[in-house]
């Protein structure tokens, strides 16, 4: 799979609610390290991250808008649309660095502007 195609795969992981989150650790190295303003994950921290994200809403979009991959290096401009479980929406444009090894993402270095929707809504990003 090339670098696309893996961050591609990983967001419709990460987006489908009804699989099982082990299927979107297969994406991440063990020692996984993203970091989202200023706050850093590991990949256990990013696991919880993804069970509250579920836990707290019901839906969750991924639009790319510009994608540009080169060696073990890429690097998205997305749109996150989440919808709360009370139906509330935000949109959150996130510009986000990725590395990889062996095949596998290694690291994710976010800043995100909350376009619409409440200012806490921002700490979705790191939510634990």
């Amino acid at each position: 799979m090339s670098h696309e195609q893996i961050i591609r795969a990983m967001f419709a992981t990460f987006t489908d609610f009804s699989s099982s989150p082990d299927k979107l650790f297969a994406f991440m190295t063990p020692n996984y390290r993203q970091f989202v303003d200023g706050h850093e994950m590991t990949l256990a921290d990013f696991q919880a991250h993804t069970h509250a994200l579920r836990n707290t809403l019901s839906a969750l979009e991924i639009n790319i808008q510009h994608i540009v991959c080169e060696g073990d290096k890429a690097a998205t401009v997305h749109v996150a649309r989440a919808t709360r479980l009370s139906g509330t929406q935000s949109r959150i444009k996130v510009v986000a660095f990725y590395q990889f090894q062996n095949g596998r993402i290694c690291l994710v270095d976010e800043l995100t502007h909350l376009l619409d929707g409440h200012e806490t809504d921002l700490a979705l990003g790191a939510l634990q």
